[in-house]
């Protein structure tokens, strides 16, 4: 073969590769949809874990894939999952892990689609120093705020048994995230245990009188997207949709941390201090893996065994996993075995 043929080929062959380069790259990012705009309704809680969401609806991500999203505030993911599983018309909605099993005993209507960010240091501990809670067996007796049959009422349980107590060591007061750091503030409860951005806040309110408790590895959070079963079912299309648009958010708060925490602070009316304080404890991505399964057996089991499940029949969790969606547009990040 002459040197001239060689380079010929050599040159058609490095158009043929980076011909396949370039289909597999544009077959992987979110792609524009021109039909007809779809509404999707979720039910989602007002933090940061959304972030996602808050970043898709500024940047446009869902009016791209023709997804008109409406979005109804909820004090936490306890309270988003019960209205979207019984209230008409809502479609989605964020919750961790504790909100999908409370349900989970007594309907199966619904399941996680994907998960959008997980943190093994968003929930804490913070209690008054002043009430003589200097060290974690100090709880005992005390009255700690939580929001019952949440992530924050589990890390309580998870955090007491990693010190040798246990839930009935102390007494809880049942609120809503959004009242717990005034509710510390103001002496009505002793501790609180629940996520951010309620800790920094008590913790700024109370000063040198907050002690606050390591919690690194205890517990993994996981915040997801969960869907009712109908709309899974009915509308398979705008849920990939969807997940396109979040999918391209978690792209841009990965390149663009700076301009992603601004857009989360103007859309939740957060001191940039809080963001700045706590952005780092969060993972942001897509994702189906095997340690959802495993965290939904757990609180199973958890709730089971504090009376908190109305049926002592544990669930396959399996049925709570939706993946098809997710392996359309991000298939690595499915790794649940079975799924």
């Amino acid at each position: 073969m002459s040197n001239r043929a060689r380079s010929t080929l050599v040159a058609l062959t490095g158009i043929l590769l980076l011909g396949i380069a370039v289909q597999r790259f544009s077959q992987r990012q979110p792609q524009a949809y021109h039909g007809p705009v779809e509404r999707i309704v979720l039910a989602a809680e007002m933090v940061p874990h959304a972030s996602p969401v808050w970043i898709a609806e500024d940047r446009g991500y869902f009016r791209e894939q023709g997804i008109e999203l409406q979005v109804r505030a909820c004090e936490s993911g306890r309270t988003a999952l019960r209205n979207m599983l019984n209230q008409p018309g809502i479609d989605m909605a964020t919750a961790a892990q504790t909100p999908v099993i409370h349900s989970s005993f007594h309907r199966d209507d619904y399941a996680i689609v994907a998960g959008m960010v997980y943190s093994d240091t968003d929930i804490k501990l913070l209690a008054r120093r002043d009430r003589g809670i200097a060290a974690a067996q100090d709880l005992k007796g005390k009255t700690v705020g939580i929001t019952s049959g949440s992530s924050g009422h589990f890390f309580l349980s998870l955090f007491l048994a990693h010190h040798w107590l246990q839930l009935s060591d102390v007494k809880t007061a049942d609120l809503e995230p959004a009242r717990l750091a005034r509710a510390l503030a103001e002496g009505e409860v002793d501790a609180i245990a629940t996520w951010e951005p309620h800790i920094h806040r008590a913790q700024e309110a109370l000063g040198d009188r907050a002690v606050l408790f390591p919690s690194r590895a205890i517990y993994r959070e996981d915040f997801y997207f969960v869907a009712s079963k109908p709309f899974i079912a009915q509308r398979s299309a705008p849920l990939k949709r969807f997940l396109r648009a979040i999918e391209k958010a978690q792209q841009f708060i990965l390149k663009n941390r700076r301009q992603a925490m601004d857009i989360v602070q103007r859309r939740l009316n957060l001191q940039s201090e809080i963001l700045d304080a706590t952005w780092d404890e969060y993972v942001f991505g897509l994702f189906l893996d095997q340690s959802i399964l495993d965290s939904l057996e757990d609180e199973a089991r958890w709730a089971v065994e504090n009376g908190l499940a109305t049926d002592a029949k544990m669930p396959n969790y399996l049925g709570f996993i939706h993946s098809e969606a997710l392996k359309a547009i991000k298939p690595e990040a499915v790794t649940v075995a079975g799924r």
